[in-house]
């Protein structure tokens, strides 16, 4: 797993490459920033429209797994499409695709014939656009970014992620939704729009393989990147570690805002306020991470997203004060940040170009595939031995985390020499 380095030709035109590359990120870097915005507001508007609708708890959660499903149904076509096409259209395009979903929803909405089924397709097909940009977006930085360069731009695209998806998106679409109920999705489908028109003609192109190998099935092509991934020993163990953290984290917080009512004994508005630390300790992480990977240790970056999740959960097992559970959910929404900005500049470091697409959503299904495991063992947790289970069996299963992740830390260069 250790990071290829430029080569000569890399050097070459560098003042005139360097130069567009870096204005062509700025624009994917701002295209994140309005596109995430618009995520948070219908992931944050689509739940209060569907109380509206129905007040089952099954149909309710029905609105989830239809946002959630494409990870698991397209997320590995989508990595096999997104290494077939231009990357920077095919966000152009979802943004556009979504920008017209949400602005016939809210029609839909004003228009007062709003109803379980077309809420389960809009859901399930923003999703489904969601994984194929993220997918593109992560191919993509390797392509508009120096290898010297990617864990600072990795940073960027996560905090600007956090700040617009979350600070930002989550509590304006509760007032819009109060206001109005279609505001929050005519407001939506202008983000995607914008953010669509931001990578028109951004001219990245298609990683295309060094030997200009013809175009296989979509099925084969998906067979390549899982058998990558399987062969290289640091990706695999990154992608077991992720499933991890993600189960017990998953697990955690599926039942916090009952620890948080009951044990911390703090109203709906402490609960916000609670879940926002996450928020803050992700942003801070994603302005700091790149800064200190190359003036310090990759290495000593992936041990501390791995122990300080551990630490945070089994602290929050144990108290009782609200402020204590903050900090070290900012500790968590930090380390997580961390974790993610590290891991995704070793894997863009180290796949073939022409396999971005695809590795990364072999990497992302393994390791983000578990959360609905998570909810259930910790739901499970909670039933037989109280709220503070999940946080504390959680912190012990994290401990596990260094050793699952040996093979990438032995592959993890100890000084930031490499990318």
């Amino acid at each position: 797993m250790t990071p290829k380095k430029p080569g000569p030709a890399a050097a070459t035109s560098r003042e005139d490459g360097t130069t567009g590359r870096r204005r062509r990120f700025t624009r994917l870097l701002a295209a994140t920033a309005v596109s995430r915005f618009g995520d948070g507001l219908h992931l944050t508007a689509l739940p209060l429209l569907t109380a509206t609708v129905t007040p089952d708890p099954t149909a309710f959660a029905g609105v989830t797994v239809a946002q959630t499903l494409p990870w698991l149904l397209v997320s590995l076509p989508a990595g096999a499409l997104v290494d077939r096409l231009d990357r920077g259209r095919v966000i152009a395009v979802t943004n556009g695709v979504q920008a017209a979903l949400a602005a016939a929803l809210a029609v839909t909405v004003l228009s007062g014939g709003i109803g379980l089924p077309v809420l389960y397709a809009v859901a399930f097909a923003l999703g489904c656009c969601q994984t194929l940009t993220e997918s593109a977006a992560a191919a993509l930085v390797p392509q508009l970014v120096p290898a010297t360069a990617l864990a600072t731009a990795n940073g960027r695209l996560t905090g600007a992620d956090i700040i617009a998806g979350q600070l930002l998106a989550v509590p304006l679409a509760g007032v819009l939704f109060g206001a109005v109920h279609a505001l929050p999705f005519l407001v939506d489908a202008a983000t995607f729009a914008a953010a669509g028109l931001l990578l028109t003609g951004l001219g990245a192109g298609r990683a295309r393989h060094p030997d200009s190998e013809p175009l296989a099935s979509v099925t084969k092509d998906i067979a390549v990147g899982v058998r990558w991934l399987a062969a290289d020993p640091g990706c695999r163990s990154l992608a077991l570690v992720g499933a991890l953290i993600n189960t017990v984290l998953t697990g955690c917080f599926a039942t916090f805002a009952l620890f948080a009512l009951r044990l911390l004994d703090v109203g709906d508005a402490g609960y916000g306020l609670l879940m926002g630390a996450v928020s803050v300790g992700g942003v801070v992480a994603g302005l700091l991470t790149g800064t200190a990977w190359r003036r310090g240790s990759p290495r000593l970056l992936l041990l501390l997203s791995l122990w300080v999740p551990a630490v945070a959960c089994l602290a929050i097992g144990l108290t009782s004060s609200p402020l204590l559970a903050a900090a070290m959910l900012a500790l968590i929404g930090f380390g997580g940040t961390v974790w993610t900005v590290v891991t995704i500049t070793l894997r863009q470091a180290v796949i073939p170009a022409h396999l971005q697409g695809r590795v990364m959503s072999v990497f992302r299904l393994t390791s983000a595939g578990t959360a609905p495991l998570g909810a259930v063992l910790g739901a499970l947790l909670v039933d037989s031995s109280g709220l503070r289970a999940p946080w504390l069996v959680g912190a012990g299963a994290l401990v596990l985390a260094p050793l699952l992740a040996g093979p990438a830390l032995r592959a993890v260069p100890e000084e930031a020499s490499a990318p």
